[in-house]
């Protein structure tokens, strides 16, 4: 008799069991709602990373632009220069092919209302060191071992290559940069005029 007991409480246990499982375990409903839940939990982590990486791309790109838009405002300033110039960086260029002496090219480019080319910053030398002619610039030393000087007197800073002997106390820039040469050689010229803002 117990031991028919036990079989028959056996059944129940089993059975107590399985509802207790059935309701631990979740139904069809809940377990859409969880795939739901999961599936907008993955868009939100989606779109929080995407607008992470996003907005600086965006923000490094319009920076970009922004850089590209002054680059080509310095290059094609809408001032007006002489018919035959070019516009860089707020300034005007006439590129001459004549030769002249240093002292005539100063004296040219004073009749076009103008001086002869000097340099205002690195990013201006190396736009004038990309065009194809050699220039005079108004910069003279009074003979080996003395200082280069800009013509109103001021020191000039930028390396002037001087390997050839003589008598070389002028200077020109080429695509090699600025060279010493001898103030009676003839060369060609580049006049410059600052624009008005």
């Amino acid at each position: 008799m117990k031991n028919q007991k036990e079989n028959c409480s056996e059944p129940s246990l089993v059975k107590n069991t399985r509802r207790q499982h059935m309701r631990d375990s979740p139904s069809a409903r809940e377990k859409l709602i969880v795939v739901i839940l999961g599936i907008i939990c993955f868009v939100l982590m989606y779109t929080i990373v995407r607008v992470v990486t996003f907005i600086p791309r965006t923000q490094i790109s319009e920076q970009n632009k922004s850089s590209l838009v002054t680059k080509l405002h310095k290059e094609f300033h809408c001032s007006c220069c002489p018919k035959e110039w070019f516009t860089y960086s707020n300034n005007c260029y006439s590129l001459s092919l004549e030769k002249e002496t240093l002292n005539g090219s100063l004296m040219s480019c004073t009749t076009k209302n103008s001086t002869l080319l000097y340099i205002d910053s690195e990013e201006e030398m190396k736009f004038l060191m990309s065009l194809p002619t050699i220039s005079w610039i108004p910069v003279f030393r009074e003979g080996r071992g003395h200082a280069w000087k800009w013509r109103n007197g001021s020191i000039f800073k930028l390396k002037i290559t001087d390997h050839t002997p003589g008598e070389r106390n002028c200077a020109v820039l080429s695509s090699r940069g600025i060279g010493a040469e001898s103030c009676q050689i003839q060369n060609t010229y580049n006049c410059k005029h600052k624009l008005e803002n």
